[in-house]
């Protein structure tokens, strides 16, 4: 299984020695990038960022689609001539080619998110970066949501609440951003997805294929394409808060999802 936790992670500078990086994963192709481990089909990336007081992140453009989910902290992302603020537990979601930049507001705390990225398309070459101007014509621009304002609804045969964040609805390729809460035991299931398993807070277990290992808050898991998986809360009446963003496989598929999966013994 691929679990990560941050403070295990080595911090690397980027953006101009702006902020700090911890990567859990990125695409398998990429074996000559160091840092994290290459085991994604098509999400380039899933890192924990750190924007310290009174840096700023350069603005630029990349043929990128991108999540962003805020942990920690308060700051400003601009794009263009606006500038939107965005704090815990903001998730943001950033269309490909759209210019931007980011810096943190709050004395004394940086802005800490987590950052999801996929090629567009997914299948594209390489990553391109360029500078961009304040001045240009901006698409769609961002959009933010936070999970705690949204109605839940049962998922997974009624043993998690789900709250929608993004979905194919409004991304291109990218397939969802769900806040999962499993008061128990999430039932054993497999969809066309490869998917990550953020821990935003509770303590459990995870278990994919047949492999089961402890989770905390701050622990990052990859949940390979139709492999069976499930969770579960170790604490009573303390339920596990799982950050859930995913793109089906193949990224234009179809999506499909089975449920009540006989577990597998560990």
């Amino acid at each position: 299984m691929f679990k990560r936790n941050w403070k295990d992670i080595e911090p690397r500078l980027e953006d101009d020695g702006n902020c700090i990086s911890r990567y859990y994963f990125r695409r398998k192709d990429l074996l000559s990038v160091e840092g994290g481990y290459e085991i994604t089909e098509y999400l380039e990336w899933v890192k924990r960022v750190t924007i310290p007081l009174e840096k700023k992140l350069p603005y630029k453009k990349q043929n990128l689609e991108k999540i962003l989910y805020v942990l920690q902290g308060k700051g400003i992302i601009e794009v263009g001539e606006k500038k939107h603020i965005i704090e815990a537990p903001d998730t943001v979601y950033i269309p490909t080619l759209t210019p931007h930049s980011i810096y943190p507001t709050t004395e004394g705390q940086p802005l800490i998110y987590m950052d999801y990225a996929v090629r567009t398309p997914p299948d594209a070459e390489k990553v391109i970066t360029d500078e961009a101007s304040s001045q240009e014509k901006i698409g769609n621009g961002i959009r933010i949501e936070r999970w705690t304002t949204k109605k839940a609804s049962f998922g997974h045969n009624g043993t998690c609440f789900g709250y929608p964040l993004f979905s194919r609805d409004i991304m291109q390729y990218l397939l969802f951003a769900t806040m999962m809460t499993v008061p128990n035991v999430l039932g054993y299931h497999r969809h066309n997805t490869e998917a990550i398993y953020y821990i935003d807070s509770g303590i459990g277990h995870v278990k994919v294929g047949g492999e089961e290992l402890e989770i905390q808050p701050g622990d990052a898991v990859y949940i390979p394409n139709a492999v069976a998986h499930m969770c579960k809360s170790s604490i009573k009446g303390q339920p596990l808060n799982v950050f859930c963003q995913g793109i089906a496989i193949p990224y234009d598929a179809k999506t499909w999802t089975e449920e009540d999966i006989p577990d597998i013994p560990v």
